[in-house]
């Protein structure tokens, strides 16, 4: 749901998003369901179209807001109707919403510039599933690729095949982007889970020889971490989060268990160095746009122009920091709200790091692979938690 309200209070637009399913009357009739969302109305008529490509109807009218009022009440009390607007708006599975409130003085600069946001509208084609949706997609593919192996979402949502798990929401993120490519996002991740499960004694326990200049690092939350890694190769960090090391394979990766890592006879400070290393040479071959913004002073806020799983572990990396100081300034604050992403902006720019702070949190809610809700500050003595915090 959006909800748009003008400076003035006086008049709001709200779009409510639907997905219809096949049996659904409104696929049809485009009914708008007028007693749903005011059951009190009056002076009801049709008005023209959007000028839309696509179907849309349109009524307009007057309501009371709030519960429905007794008629009796009506009679004997002042009522305040409200000017109201509504349209539809379908576009194959895609049902929109759009309700438009004013007061009761009309005001015509509103109405037209509410016909010129909706006017404005434009849909992806062709449209992605919603999320349940392409979840129930991936199960029927996964059975007919391997009909005997056990295929089901479980009580957490994660696809498994077999003894394999894998993260529907991190191929439904990839799916959205391009959603006219579904067998090709989603077949080979499919293949890989069927695939690992099938590795031999040299791919389950490599030496590390075989593997060093695939060896990254990971950043997870500390929580996380107890849960589910602690048979795995970590090291403690800052802001709640551990390290943990990863074999980047071509279509996944998976993690360093503390059994394999006993076998190669080594530290752990050697291990973080060659993910480190490789960690830089693959940002190094692997360039990535940053977006910038900033004022007439300069650079004062940074962050990556598209996810990658080893976005946030950038920040492990003292070639980065040394880019951050000298984008920002000497003190820069960071926030990983999950595994792709990071925002970094100029600790001079006190004004913006409230609003940082609060997308951080809203991110860190709604994103797949959630880190950390606390800002980091990056500075000539490393990286520590952000503490000026409310």
């Amino acid at each position: 749901m959006l909800h748009l309200i003008a400076s003035d209070q006086r008049i709001t637009l709200t779009l409510h998003c639907l997905w219809l399913s096949p049996g659904d009357s409104r696929r049809e009739s485009g009914n708008l369901h007028l007693e749903r969302i005011f059951p009190v109305r009056r002076n009801v008529h049709e008005i023209p179209p959007l000028r839309l490509s696509i179907q849309n109807v349109g009524q307009e009218g007057e309501a009371v807001l709030g519960p429905e009022t007794p008629w009796w009440r009506r009679v004997i009390t002042s009522t305040e109707w409200r000017r109201w607007r509504v349209w539809a708006i379908q576009n194959d599975s895609l049902f929109v919403i759009a309700i438009y409130l004013q007061d009761s003085e009309f005001d015509p600069e509103g109405d037209t510039l509410v016909r010129l946001i909706l006017e404005s509208l434009e849909f992806a084609d062709p449209l992605a599933d919603p999320a349940p949706v392409f979840a129930r997609r991936v199960v029927e593919l996964a059975r007919q690729q391997f009909p005997g192996v056990d295929c089901h979402l479980d009580e957490n949502q994660q696809l498994r095949i077999g003894e394999a798990t894998i993260n529907i929401n991190h191929l439904y993120r990839v799916y959205a982007g391009a959603p006219d490519q579904f067998r090709e996002i989603v077949q080979p991740a499919l293949r890989t889970m069927l695939d690992v499960q099938n590795w031999d004694d040299d791919r389950l326990a490599p030496a590390l020889d075989s593997i060093r200049d695939r060896i990254m690092p990971m950043l997870c939350q500390e929580s996380v971490f107890e849960r589910q890694f602690q048979d795995f190769v970590s090291q403690s960090w800052v802001g709640g989060l551990v390290i943990l090391y990863v074999v980047d394979e071509p279509e996944a990766y998976w993690y360093i268990r503390s059994e394999l890592f006993e076998s190669w006879k080594t530290e752990p400070e050697e291990l973080h160095a060659i993910a480190l290393q490789n960690l830089d040479r693959y940002f190094t071959e692997n360039e990535m746009e940053m977006v910038v913004s900033g004022r007439e002073e300069g650079p004062q806020l940074l962050l990556p122009n598209r996810p990658d799983s080893y976005n946030a572990a950038r920040l492990l990396s003292d070639s980065f920091h040394e880019t951050l100081v000298r984008t920002l300034g000497q003190e820069v604050i960071v926030g990983v709200p999950n595994r792709d992403f990071f925002v970094a902006v100029s600790q001079s720019a006190g004004d913006m790091i409230p609003q940082i702070r609060q997308r951080v949190v809203d991110d860190f809610a709604r994103m797949d692979h959630p880190l950390s809700q606390r800002l980091l500050l990056v500075s000539s003595d490393g990286v520590s938690e952000y503490c000026d915090e409310i």
